[in-house]
């Protein structure tokens, strides 16, 4: 099996340096994004929410194709880690089709969950799969994370995965979730580790603005390690009371893998601001590199995850 050894992905203020490099020293990719592009600042806040919801809805009926299937797998550990008691009610911010909510609603039986997004392609999904379950303790509302229409202090958890990090505030937004919380209650949030998605993605960052085309900072690096969790928990006055490891992955053996995930994740919206012309070339060019980097023993795939558990 072909192994790799990952360098620790640094992030400041000014940049974020990923490198990638196989054990034999054969192979290195070194890609650098600063953390405040031009694109960033000419999109205000509405922009900014705008751009996520498009991107979403457009990705919403393949966001559970087993190629994410981290995302289940992230859901299904932080249920477990959270220890749900039957009775207890549930808010799940950010929940996209659903799966955290999901998971919890089989633990909730005599409770309710509540899910809101942005995105109603993704509240549609999230909806069809309950039914199907046949669940009748779960809503899903279409709603900002930063405008939450609940009286305070009404759930006994609330939970955010993958969705913090997309906050120009998120400690604004942390803060208004646990606002939601009873006193003594949890929160749970999930992100991505510095490493993350590597390989892959440095050389989809490069190929892109070879293109011409700016790319936003990686969302995720505001949350990419333990301190900073902590931070945003201590700026939203919630205790920590765990944060877990997930070293989720899997091993990559030819370029349409990859292509799953980019077409059905959040990169499929910065495929799409490519002309049609563009897409075509842009694929040519990009799994030509991934399959010269998957080679024939395949790569590691990195989708480590870190689960975070605060108490208000």
């Amino acid at each position: 099996m072909f192994q790799t050894e990952y360098d620790t992905v640094n992030y400041e203020v000014c940049s974020i340096i990923s490198r990638y490099r196989g054990l034999d020293g054969g192979i290195e990719l070194e890609y650098t994004a600063k953390s405040i592009t031009s694109m960033e600042k000419r999109m205000t806040d509405t922009d900014r929410k705008e751009f996520i919801r498009r991107g979403f809805d457009l990705v919403a009926q393949g966001y559970d194709h087993p190629s994410l299937y981290f995302m289940p797998e992230t859901a299904r550990r932080m249920v477990n880690h959270l220890e749900l008691q039957p009775q207890q009610n549930l808010l799940d911010v950010c929940t996209g089709t659903g799966v955290v909510a999901l998971a919890a609603a089989e633990k909730l039986t005599q409770g309710k969950v509540t899910g809101i997004d942005l995105s109603s392609g993704m509240l549609q999904q999230a909806e069809n799969k309950s039914r199907e379950k046949g669940y009748d303790n779960t809503q899903f509302i279409q709603m900002d994370m930063d405008h939450l229409a609940f009286a305070e202090e009404s759930f006994d958890i609330a939970t955010s995965s993958f969705g913090l990090f997309f906050l120009e505030d998120m400690t604004r937004g942390l803060k208004n979730i646990a606002r939601m919380v009873k006193p003594g209650g949890k929160v749970a949030i999930s992100s991505f580790k510095a490493d993350a998605f590597s390989p892959m993605v440095q050389l989809f960052m490069r190929c892109y603005e070879s293109f011409g085309h700016e790319l936003p900072p990686l969302s995720w690096q505001r949350l990419s390690n333990s301190e900073l969790l902590e931070s945003q928990f201590s700026a939203a006055d919630l205790k920590v009371s765990s944060i877990h490891h997930e070293p989720l992955g899997y091993t990559m053996t030819n370029s349409q893998m990859w292509w799953d995930v980019v077409w059905n994740a959040g990169w499929r919206s910065l495929i799409s601001l490519l002309s049609e012309e563009e897409q075509r070339e842009f694929k040519k060019v990009h799994m030509k590199e991934v399959s010269e980097l998957i080679g024939e023993e395949g790569v590691w795939f990195n989708t480590e995850v870190l689960i975070a558990i605060g108490e208000k």
